[in-house]
């Protein structure tokens, strides 16, 4: 029997860490915790990533006009970057046919095509799909308060690595708050600033009894397979 996989979506400080973590924790039943972060951290390959000398390859911001080159950013993938996201997607399907039962938080886009690869790897199988909103000064405001505590890779960009990265996710924090919540298709969406981290647990918690969700059908019937 497979194991039911929560998809927590939404961008930087709208607490989908923090409730994917709060949700495997208080559970008595076994759930595999990783996410966008994990795997973007711990996973995928520094120098690929976006902020890594080879991210053209892997993950790359970009300027959304590339006629303001220090205007906003965007993110797009290179060949690496779309075969480690499936990679990513694949570990879901097989824990869950492992009969694991996942939780993951996750940005939850079309542009780059994360939705139209995920829907697809994980069909067949039972997936709720969350999305935590909260509104963009609020945002802001919380991810503000945030002490910069990871070590930065120095070896890669420098001395000034932490000015670098907080520069360029300034820069791409308005493009990532619109490609995630662009998606009008959820099993559940949830307001963070009107409801408590255990709250918002609590909501999926209730959502979960009433058996997998039905977004990823939906969202199916909207994208065709992954070439």
């Amino acid at each position: 029997m497979a194991g039911q996989i929560v998809i927590i979506s939404g961008t930087s400080g709208s607490g989908k860490s923090t409730a994917a973590e709060l949700l495997a924790k208080r559970s008595e039943a076994f759930w595999l915790l990783y996410g966008i972060d994990h795997f973007m951290a711990g996973t995928f390959p520094a120098k690929f990533g976006h902020h890594g000398p080879r991210a053209g390859e892997g993950v790359y911001a970009h300027p959304i006009d590339p006629n303001d080159p220090d205007g906003p950013l965007r993110w797009s993938f290179g060949p690496e970057g779309h075969k480690a996201f499936a990679a990513f997607h694949e570990w879901i399907a097989s824990a869950s046919r492992q009969g694991a039962n996942v939780v993951i938080d996750h940005l939850m886009m079309s542009d780059p095509p994360i939705i139209q690869d995920i829907v697809w790897r994980l069909q067949d199988l039972p997936v709720l799909f969350v999305s935590l909103t909260c509104p963009y000064d609020v945002l802001s405001q919380r991810i503000a308060s945030r002490t910069m505590d990871k070590k930065m890779p120095t070896d890669l960009l420098g001395e000034d690595a932490v000015r670098k990265i907080v520069d360029r996710l300034d820069r791409l924090r308005p493009w990532f708050y619109e490609a995630v919540y662009a998606n009008d298709i959820t099993d559940l969406e949830i307001d963070t600033v009107a409801n408590t981290p255990e709250q918002v647990v609590e909501l999926i918690e209730a959502r979960l009894q009433q058996g997998p969700g039905t977004a990823f059908a939906r969202l199916r019937k909207r994208f065709s397979p992954a070439a």
